[in-house]
């Protein structure tokens, strides 16, 4: 399966309708869209259970919700799981990165230890309402220890209970078949594809005959609406007419589907 990185309701929308059968709500694309900041931990679960409620309630495809730390300790991730889960969420993804991110390193990937995700994971177990709101656990531990530590965390996490296990910055073919080999029979496998990232896995079908089953496009769409954009507002700053490809009033309408909702809310009138 393949999940686009959405930022809002109407990104979402246009997923669902180009085919997708899921959609990551991604917490960089939302540092960016929301706030404006690079991806450091701003969010807060609140800010993000609202953004995530409103996408939920516009689309009918399985949304999976970047939960970053969980915003907290053990019992935090249990209010996360709580919240995300009622707000819609059918997965929720939690990282292994420490929440506090350093004044001197925000960019860094500091993690907690390996005891206390396997913490984290078993009071998002315990907190879900229903068995079949997946729990994905993420390690960023190939970044700042090493791929094997990523691997026995990976292990580990599986044998916590993760539905869904996510080893990011893989960064050669051997990695990737011994993640395979090691868990791809065990649980779900997810991938992450990035313009400029370090995995010899290009494509999702390269990922999927890999072994993976979900493929993770967090940031192609959030860039593509950030260069468009760009682009229009400095023409127009310019003085220029914009002439780039774009959906006009009435295209953009249709696409969000407006005259239907406007002919079933004429039907409501007195």
């Amino acid at each position: 399966m393949r999940a686009p990185g959405v930022f809002d309701t109407l990104s979402g929308l246009l997923a669902e309708q180009a085919g997708f059968e899921a959609v990551f709500l991604s917490g960089s694309a939302l540092a960016w869209s929301h706030l404006g900041r690079p991806d450091i931990g701003l969010m807060s679960a609140s800010e993000t259970a609202t953004i995530l409620a409103r996408l939920c309630d516009r689309i009918g495809i399985p949304v999976l919700v970047d939960a970053d730390s969980g915003f907290g300790n053990a019992i935090q991730v249990a209010r996360t799981v709580r919240q995300f889960e009622a707000a819609g969420a059918a997965a929720i993804q939690i990282e292994d990165q420490a929440e506090i991110k350093s004044p001197g390193a925000p960019l860094g990937r500091p993690l907690i230890s390996l005891g206390a995700m396997v913490g984290k994971l078993k009071a998002a177990q315990d907190a879900r309402r229903h068995d079949d709101t997946l729990i994905s656990a993420r390690t960023d531990a190939a970044s700042s220890l090493g791929f094997d530590d990523a691997l026995r965390r990976a292990v580990a996490y599986a044998e916590a209970g993760a539905d869904l296990i996510f080893v990011e910055s893989l960064a050669e073919p051997d990695q990737v078949q011994r993640l395979v080999d090691e868990l791809g029979g065990v649980r779900p496998l997810v991938h992450n594809i990035l313009a400029g990232g370090t995995s010899p896995l290009t494509s999702a079908a390269a990922a999927r005959e890999a072994g993976f089953s979900l493929v993770l496009f967090p940031g192609a769409v959030i860039q593509a609406t950030a260069h468009a954009g760009q682009t229009a507002l400095q023409a127009l700053a310019a003085g220029v007419p914009f002439a780039g490809p774009t959906l006009d009033r009435s295209a953009l309408n249709a696409a969000i589907e407006g005259p239907a909702f406007l002919a079933a809310a004429a039907g409501y009138a007195g």
